[in-house]
């Protein structure tokens, strides 16, 4: 076996390990609000209905994104789960599966392509970014949209390499097409059409007629038509108006749902959640600054890599309604070209004054965060102590490896950091904050008394991850509209938030009911401190 087919199974082996330790996550993580526990609970209720067209939370429309995404929750959760389908790992397996999946075929296009150290490096920039870790552990569109973003992607750049495509490659690349259209509708056209329309305007080429086949396009409506007829039908047209009017055109023109920041947002993030990769940003940007001229005219495809991240990039920059997950493809494309870069390198970096602070920016920042929450949430004590003892002493090797220009060894030692930071979110983070997982705590409240009372009612947390977890036990009922003669008929565990104390203690149909239990909680989504009380009658 030749040192280059070691490296190749390497890769597949640091891959199947980063697909186990994101396992641990996928686990431990309870239903986080909102936009997971949204998606999780719609698919919850088409299995529960059987109705595998509509899209509903219960009695309530969701009509924000196509169906897609719901239909590989359903799948998961008929193979991994049972009822009454409210695991939230099952959900969060196509996130898991889209990302591990794409991290084989980008790195088996580059091993083919370039070579095996490009790849490797590309898969670990991109395996070992904050924004991935994340979006691998939610059950969202994004995890699987990435999968049919990067396979479309590679294709194009295999064209741009090759100037030529096979009737397979267009085929797989409608296909693809298609899968992210029904995932999160037109989005995708965003990472694969307008980064290729710009490319062939910059190389005076049209590349565009390349991947055209009547064949394969007819493959991409058998795939898109039927179901969007049908929603149209069964919605009564509601469906375009909530997802294209409603939900996407009002994040085109202005911030929605509290997520309106200026032009720079995202490069500020890069910083954050494309570490230990934006380490190198400065430099290779630098770098084509220099030699612009090479980079787009003699090197074809590195133009196109920098058009598949910048166009997207900059279109969101300009956007007003920003999260962090939206430009999550586009990072592919960059740490492909900061691996060829450091390649070229040959790992040295001779302006290590532009590394010194990007360095520091990540592990400095999580160190406070580490710091703050433990302190707010939990208690210190020695084992956070320890852990950021080992935090503060990687920091300093790391920026001491930099300072040295040993980049290799700060490339390792990167990924051990964040490796590091996972498990301690994990295993001590997660256990640690309870007081921000306001429904695993009711959840565990209502599963310990059951058993012991005809019925369990809750009012005032209205989040999602309550109605996904507790929807096929307990009744979301206002206390104030309840009747005598309701209350004296049943034995009822009620779960309120602290408004309803008066209530139960002077209002005489409450009479019946005592304290049981009480507990403190925090709404992360609204950023407000809460207090819950349990009532048994």
């Amino acid at each position: 076996m030749t040192f280059f087919t070691q490296k190749k199974y390497l890769a597949y082996l640091f891959i199947i390990f980063c697909a186990l330790v994101f396992l641990q996550g996928i686990f431990q993580l309870p239903v986080m609000d909102r936009d997971e526990a949204r998606f999780a609970t719609s698919s919850k209720t088409m299995i529960e209905t059987s109705d595998f067209i509509d899209i509903k939370m219960h009695d309530e429309v969701r009509y924000k994104k196509p169906i897609g995404i719901y239909w590989a929750q359903v799948v998961s959760n008929i193979t991994f789960s049972s009822y009454p389908y409210d695991k939230i790992w099952a959900y969060r397996i196509p996130s898991l599966f889209g990302v591990v999946f794409s991290l084989l075929l980008i790195f088996n296009f580059l091993n083919t392509s370039y070579n095996s150290y490009i790849g490797f490096l590309s898969i670990f920039f991109i395996v070992s970014c904050f924004l991935t870790i994340s979006e691998t552990h939610q059950a969202k569109t994004d995890g699987l949209l990435f999968l049919t973003i990067i396979s479309c992607n590679l294709i194009l750049l295999d064209l741009v390499n090759r100037k030529r495509i096979s009737i397979k490659s267009k085929f797989l690349f409608w296909l693809s097409l298609g899968c992210g259209v029904m995932i999160k509708g037109p989005i995708i056209l965003i990472f694969v059409f307008l980064p290729l329309i710009f490319f062939s305007l910059a190389n005076k080429h049209n590349y565009l007629k390349y991947i055209w086949s009547f064949e394969a396009f007819a493959t991409f409506l058998v795939i898109v038509v039927p179901w969007f007829i049908l929603i149209t039908i069964k919605s009564q047209g509601v469906f375009w108006d909530e997802s294209l009017g409603h939900d996407l055109f009002k994040k085109i023109k202005s911030g929605q749902e509290s997520h309106g920041f200026p032009p720079g947002y995202y490069v500020i993030l890069l910083f954050l959640f494309f570490w230990p990769g934006s380490v190198f940003l400065v430099q290779l940007f630098g770098t084509i600054r220099k030699k612009w001229k090479h980079y787009f005219f003699s090197k074809t495809d590195d133009c196109f890599l920098i058009f598949l991240f910048l166009i997207p990039f900059l279109l969101y920059e300009f956007i007003p309604t920003k999260l962090p997950h939206y430009v999550f493809p586009s990072y592919v494309a960059l740490s492909i070209l900061i691996a060829k870069f450091l390649i070229k390198q040959k790992f040295r970096i001779q302006n290590i004054k532009y590394s010194f602070i990007p360095t520091l920016i990540f592990p400095l920042i999580f160190i406070y965060l580490f710091v703050y929450i433990v302190g707010e949430f939990s208690f210190y004590d020695e084992t956070f102590v320890i852990l950021c003892f080992l935090l503060i002493l990687l920091t300093i090797c790391l920026t001491r490896l930099i300072y040295k220009e040993k980049i290799l060894n700060f490339i390792k030692l990167s990924g051990l950091f964040q490796l590091f930071v996972y498990f301690i979110m994990v295993y001590f983070l997660v256990p640690r904050v309870e007081k921000i997982w306001i429904s695993e705590n009711i959840n565990k409240i209502i599963d310990l008394n059951r058993n012991k009372v005809d019925e369990v009612m809750n009012f005032g947390f209205n989040e999602p991850s309550l109605i996904f977890l507790t929807s096929h036990k307990s009744k979301k009922i206002d206390p104030n509209t309840l009747k005598k003669n309701e209350i004296l008929k049943k034995k009822i565990l009620y779960i309120v938030t602290i408004r309803f104390e008066k209530l139960f203690e002077n209002d005489p149909k409450f009479r019946k009911f005592r304290l049981i239990n009480e507990f403190d909680g925090f709404n992360y989504s609204q950023g407000k401190k809460i207090k819950f009380k349990v009532y048994l009658n």
